[in-house]
């Protein structure tokens, strides 16, 4: 199988947070049976000049795959367009609805062109998400819908994400579910519990989705002695603002330390120094941090926005309704009141359960199933 791939943000890049892991992933797990023509900006997210070390407006080979660094502005377009144009392949695949460069116009040159096309909204259409910048969106939504939906085949990660699709574009939209491919490192060792500061963490961009300001709400009401770390890009400046303006003004019990941004293979093993991974996020459609905080035993306490649910009947966590604050608090209280044996008994229990889920086969049989079915589809 022939598949051109295009993302906005992809390898050397990861600032783009889990669609650059769910792609390569992806990508590296499957490559002996799909072959991938990665189509992909020439810099990361938010940077204002191209990276270095990569062959812009050409294709770079890899071990799994081919790479094109697409330009800024029309010449960039260009680059798209002869690509899906001219290159012979079964599937277009967009890893994104709402991108102009690399799904919006693509979209429509291979709906011109009558290519088989999945789309993979990577949990833009959750109501988190699509409550962000709404207006601009329901517009796109409405003119989206004026074409067919023929040949399109939407990727959801989970039933959850499904239901999302659904509620946008009806029951009749073809859906696909194919889990993303995790992460397959795990923590070395677990760090005990200091018997008298809460090790809290914080990893993802900063960015109005990813809720950082509800969880400092949260942690200014916590009476217990909390050493709050926050990882991630600096993704929306206005945003941080209002995280800092919170911060200021947090108790003296409290303290919150942003440490920046956190090179992605260094993500489990730094987890695995806290107690608990916090990020009541709006919405995800997988989550790659969560999946990696798991893998590095730490037990998560997460809003029920993502496909990460049950979590206290499988003794790994808490997913909690947003509505209900009070029950973050009672959670944190929980973790910081177990004794030193009890916490380090909970997270081996979550590295076990993540080394049982992470076996990866199924998820990569389904996602060579979704390109198959595509195919055929046509």
């Amino acid at each position: 199988m022939k598949v051109i791939l295009l993302t906005g943000c992809y390898l050397p890049g990861y600032k783009g947070g889990g669609p650059i892991k769910t792609i390569s992933n992806l990508v590296a797990s499957t490559s002996t049976i799909v072959e991938y023509k990665v189509v992909t900006s020439d810099r990361d997210l938010g940077d204002i000049t191209p990276y270095k070390n990569v062959t812009i407006g050409d294709w770079n080979e890899t071990s799994n795959s081919s790479i094109f660094y697409a330009e800024n502005g029309i010449k960039g377009i260009k680059q798209i367009f002869k690509i899906i144009a001219k290159i012979d392949c079964n599937i277009i695949y967009l890893n994104s609805f709402f991108s102009l460069r690399f799904s919006i116009i693509p979209l429509l040159i291979a709906r011109f062109l009558g290519k088989s096309i999945i789309l993979a909204p990577r949990g833009e259409f959750s109501k988190g998400a699509l409550s962000l910048k709404a207006l601009k969106k329901k517009v796109y939504i409405l003119f989206f819908k004026l074409f067919s939906l023929k040949n399109i085949t939407f990727q959801a990660s989970s039933i959850f994400e499904e239901n999302d699709i659904k509620k946008v574009f009806g029951e009749k939209a073809k859906i696909f579910i194919a889990e993303n491919i995790g992460s397959q490192n795990y923590a070395k060792k677990l760090a005990p519990k200091d018997k008298f500061v809460l090790k809290i963490a914080f990893l993802s961009r900063i960015s109005p989705i990813k809720n950082l300001t509800y969880a400092l709400k949260v942690l200014s009401k916590i009476k217990k002695s909390i050493q709050f770390d926050i990882y991630g890009p600096l993704e929306d400046k206005t945003y941080w603002q209002e995280c800092q303006d919170i911060i200021e003004n947090m108790p003296e019990n409290i303290k919150v330390n942003y440490k920046g941004q956190l090179n992605p293979n260094m993500v489990v093993d730094t987890l695995s120094e806290y107690d608990l991974f916090f990020m009541p996020t709006q919405g995800e459609n997988y989550g790659h941090v969560i999946a990696e905080a798991l893998c590095a035993g730490l037990p998560l306490l997460i809003a029920d926005t993502t496909p990460w649910r049950d979590l206290q009947e499988k003794g790994i966590g808490w997913d909690i309704s947003l509505n209900e604050s009070e029950e973050f608090i009672n959670a944190i209280n929980s973790v910081s009141d177990m004794t030193v044996e009890e916490h380090y008994i909970l997270r081996e229990k979550v590295l076990c359960w993540a080394k049982h889920k992470f076996s990866q086969d199924e998820n990569i049989k389904q996602n060579i199933a979704m390109f198959r079915y595509a195919i055929e589809d046509k």
